[in-house]
């Protein structure tokens, strides 16, 4: 298949809007390795991208603290020659499916006792296919007495990167110290999550619950939870588990992002997003010790007047008797919004802390021309053109194989482009734009003027 061809055309086709990586504050060298691809004879540094192909690339915080835009539409790629190459994000029909709860299979183990021996012994079964289930008579046991269960995870070809307890809600307080472990086989364990709290208090009136288990994902056929310390059991009714697609690239795991706190509107704390991330999660800690408080979220774009309504989430800090409580994140729409409203039910001796967590997007980069190759952001004039990624990529598919995937690329280091300038409205490379744009208006007025003029005169007769 001729990649060159296909990106030339593209090329054609689309938008010219960006001039050139000038016209962007900073830019990014974009790095990988060539595969199958024409390798271009230049003398550039080691890893920097130097082919023509179709390459998928994860964009980094750095990247997302130089946009301007909520739809990153002054992010743009180009070759050494200054020439805008097809770049945008990745199409739909390449993306791995988002992660997503599932309920889970699970079984309580009967309570291990000191004089007998520490080993599990387990009746199972192997269907045709070569998959171990458990045998059917081991059963969830009497609710409130759970200490150790095992879950058969059944996730195919996905990861687990946490567990969800649902507690029966009319149950005992309690406060358990757990943990986790993974086997491919019942026999040969290894430890996923050394020691969590799983927590359900009830305090003036509210439920403080800590339910979920996470960690970092992990391949596995059984999950095993032990809880050595909850003497009276946890009071268990189901358990789900968070599958997501196996991700081969690390960047594309979640990341943390804290807000910048800005000023106060009466009781509510206001806060700014540094960076343009696309965050589905939300979590707030109390600066003060033993503090409950419920908080009221909204959210807006920068430059709105109204706030938008995000949810409620109840906020705690527990310490004492050597132990440590405090409460979970909250899972919120993926959003850009970069000003953050939370206003607590009490009022708070110290600013409370605004963090967000995020996955890093995956972007697809079709390179030609001379390289090195650059991905360039943050603008307040230029905007990146169109292309038709996903008419590419099925023309690729269809030459290549449905199994064919773009190339995993990466960015390097951070270099300065047009600066600050380019965040400026009447930044230098566009001055003469501007002068002509201001000639051309003075004439049109100019003449409007003299027709006037020449309507208001008098005829002669």
């Amino acid at each position: 298949m001729k990649v060159a061809v296909l990106l030339a055309a593209l090329v054609s086709t689309s938008s010219a809007l960006a001039s050139g990586p000038d016209d962007f504050a900073r830019q990014w060298p974009v790095l990988g390795e060539c595969r199958g691809g024409a390798t271009l004879p230049r003398g550039l540094p080691d890893k920097q991208l130097d082919c023509e192909g179709v390459f998928a690339l994860s964009l980094d915080e750095s990247v997302y603290r130089q946009v301007t835009r909520a739809d990153l539409a002054d992010m743009a790629a180009f070759n050494a020659d200054g020439e805008a190459l097809p770049f945008g994000p990745m199409p739909a029909s390449y993306s791995p499916p988002p992660s997503e709860w599932r309920d889970a299979a699970w079984f309580a183990l009967p309570p291990t006792r000191a004089d007998l021996p520490a080993d599990l012994h387990l009746h199972v079964t192997r269907s045709d296919a070569g998959n171990l289930n458990l045998d059917a008579t081991l059963s969830h046991g009497e609710q409130g007495s759970v200490q150790d269960v095992l879950i058969d995870v059944r996730a195919g070809d996905r990861e687990v990167e946490a567990i969800e307890l649902d507690l029966a809600f009319d149950a005992a307080d309690f406060s358990a110290q757990v943990s986790v472990d993974a086997s491919d086989d019942l026999q040969h364990w290894r430890s996923v999550v050394g020691s969590a709290t799983v927590a359900q208090l009830r305090h003036g009136g509210q439920m403080l619950v800590r339910r979920h288990l996470e960690f970092p994902p992990v391949s596995a056929a059984y999950l095993r939870l032990h809880a050595p310390g909850a003497t009276g059991g946890i009071p268990l009714k189901s358990v789900r588990l968070l599958l997501s697609p196996v991700v081969a690239s690390e960047d594309l795991k979640r990341s943390l992002v804290a807000a910048d706190f800005v000023g106060r509107d009466g009781r509510a704390y206001i806060y700014r997003l540094p960076a343009r991330v696309p965050v589905e999660r939300l979590n707030i800690a109390l600066g003060d010790d033993n503090a409950v408080a419920n908080f009221s979220v909204s959210a807006r774009e920068a430059g709105d007047t109204n706030w938008s309504y995000v949810g409620q989430l109840n906020a705690f800090r527990l310490r004492g008797a050597g132990v440590e409580l405090d409460n979970e994140p909250m899972d919120i729409a993926v959003t850009r919004w970069q000003e953050w409203r939370v206003e607590p039910s009490i009022d708070l001796a110290r600013i409370p802390i605004l963090q967000f967590s995020y996955r890093p997007e995956s972007w697809m980069l079709l390179t030609r021309g001379k390289p090195p190759f650059v991905i360039a952001a943050g603008s307040s004039t230029t905007r990146r053109g169109e292309f038709p990624l996903e008419a590419l990529l099925v023309q690729v598919r269809e030459k290549v194989g449905k199994g064919w995937q773009p190339a995993p690329a990466s960015l390097g280091a951070m270099q300065m482009a047009g600066g600050e300038a380019a965040l400026s409205a009447f930044a230098p490379g566009h001055r003469k734009a501007w002068l002509l744009w201001s000639v051309l208006v003075l004439g049109a007025l100019a003449i409007v003027v003299m027709v006037l003029r020449l309507l208001k005169a008098p005829q002669e007769p």
